[in-house]
């Protein structure tokens, strides 16, 4: 696909590590920006995908892919073999086969930046420290390796992040304050901060009828979301009404738990919904119970987008602005979750009004608008 140049137009190098796509929320932020920053800038896009995931489709012209890298689990454990005093977090999605294209792709393109999306592709801009770049850091490592890591780990998260968000000629985003403070005083870095995209479909999805049902969504292969809906069921699930109908959203969650709970009443796992708004618009409740992680939860922003209460812990709303929460609904135990689902009533006026306050005051700080300012 050939660009159509406008010279008033910006060119930027884009690296991620997953398919732009809207089968998870980091990787969905990426698509929604992506097609943002093509509405007034050229972009050439390298990613990662693995086999059994569907190829990038370009949003318009503007966009060509200039190399997909089919990952696997031995190309993961060679890249990090170069890089062994390197925490993997940081090395798996590096290749030396892959820096040499950027390079070329460097040499051979004027480009205004490089686009660094995800901590994984940091260490590519290592090489190019003329180079103006943008560092997406969707989640603070340091963060996440404190609460599920030892004390090696931690170590050497710390090193490698500091050493990366400190590169030459680079511009650190954050979705959200807290993570920005955590930068601040971690690494002496200040970064900026975005907000999440907010789908078309998540917009246009109105609270109608509410049902007397409960949402789960995530990313199952993710230890903190798969945590959580397993601590739920093992702990919370005997103490609800159980006239709730559950309704678990996402791929890859493991078979022996599907198993677990196929038989449970009015409990269904629908897998991968591609529009699931409507149904969380309409449902009582998100449930986020999350024990580890790091950074702002797109499922529960989504929730609260559709005009939907969220009952969750304290990291489940981290980095959300308290002026919503009134829909952020608290809950550190057991108890506190059975009660809390089985004592909501929220109108639907409420939830209604409450949409339209959120889509009015969210989406304030936009990465977008500082790109297309440079």
């Amino acid at each position: 696909m050939a660009y159509i140049y406008n010279l008033r137009m910006k060119k930027i190098l884009f690296l991620t590590p997953y398919v732009p796509s809207s089968r998870a929320g980091g990787e969905n932020f990426t698509r929604l920006l992506l097609e943002e920053l093509s509405k007034s800038n050229y972009i050439d896009l390298l990613y990662y995908r693995y086999a059994d995931d569907p190829s990038y489709v370009c949003p318009n012209e503007n966009v060509k892919v200039v190399k997909e890298i089919i990952n696997s689990t031995f190309l993961k454990l060679k890249n990090y073999m170069m890089y062994p005093f390197v925490h993997p977090i940081f090395s798996v999605r590096f290749n030396r086969r892959v820096l040499k294209f950027v390079e070329k792709l460097v040499a051979a393109n004027n480009y205004d930046f490089l686009y660094l999306d995800h901590s994984q592709m940091a260490l590519y801009g290592k090489y190019f420290p003329e180079m103006q770049k943008i560092l997406m850091s969707h989640d603070v490592m340091a963060q996440r390796f404190s609460r599920q890591g030892n004390a090696l780990s931690k170590a050497l998260v710390l090193k490698g992040e500091k050493s990366l968000m400190q590169l030459p000629n680079t511009t650190v985003f954050t979705f959200s304050e807290k993570d920005r403070k955590i930068i601040r005083n971690e690494y002496g870095i200040d970064s900026r901060v975005t907000n999440f995209y907010l789908d078309d479909m998540v917009v246009n999805a109105y609270p109608r009828k509410i049902e007397k049902q409960l949402v789960f969504m995530g990313k199952w292969k993710r230890a903190d979301n798969y945590d959580g809906i397993k601590w739920f069921f093992d702990n919370v699930y005997n103490n609800i009404d159980k006239s709730y109908k559950i309704n678990i959203i996402g791929k890859w969650l493991p078979d022996d738990f599907v198993a677990q709970i196929k038989n449970l009443p009015n409990v269904e796992y629908l897998g991968f919904v591609d529009n699931p708004y409507d149904l969380i618009a309409n449902s009582t409740a998100t449930i986020s119970p999350i024990f580890s992680g790091a950074g702002v939860k797109v499922k529960v922003v989504e929730s609260l987008a559709c005009g939907t209460p969220v009952i969750g812990n304290e990291i489940a709303f981290e980095g959300i602005s308290e002026e919503f929460s009134n829909f952020m609904i608290y809950a550190n135990d057991p108890k506190m979750y059975a009660d809390k689902i089985n004592g909501l009533d929220i109108d639907l006026n409420k939830r209604f009004d409450f949409k339209k306050s959120f889509l009015n005051n969210y989406q304030k700080q936009l990465i977008s608008k500082y790109i297309n300012s440079l």
